[in-house]
């Protein structure tokens, strides 16, 4: 039998939007939830991202764009500022516990699109 993804996209997205708005988690605008994306990137491979790097993540938008954005993930609780412990003017980004619940939520979104599918 075929996996139709299309409609498995289509389901997941479907979701997404529905619990988005029954969700506890703060709404984020597209551009911010692409950031985070793109932060979640580098967090899954283990990797820490000072804010410069942060803010120079994509050419999509201009770095004070992305830090404008990067400040509203971490006032929303999706990100923290973490000061070095030996240069305390570098900053990294990292990700709270809030963002863990938020993509294991999206996580459990695919799961349930999948099984509907199926």
């Amino acid at each position: 039998m075929a996996v139709d993804f299309k409609g498995l996209y289509q389901r997941f997205i479907a979701l997404e939007i529905a619990a988005e708005r029954k969700s506890h988690f703060p709404i984020m605008e597209p551009v911010e939830k692409r950031v985070l994306h793109l932060l979640s990137a580098y967090w899954f491979d283990k990797k820490t991202m000072t804010v410069v790097e942060a803010i120079n993540i994509t050419d999509e938008i201009s770095t004070s764009t992305a830090f404008r954005y990067l400040k509203k993930l971490r006032e929303k609780g999706y990100v923290a500022l973490i000061v070095d412990k030996i240069d305390n003017r570098v900053k990294y980004v990292s990700p709270t516990k809030q963002v863990d619940q938020y993509f294991a939520h999206l996580g459990k979104m695919m799961h349930k699109a999948s099984n509907e599918m199926n």
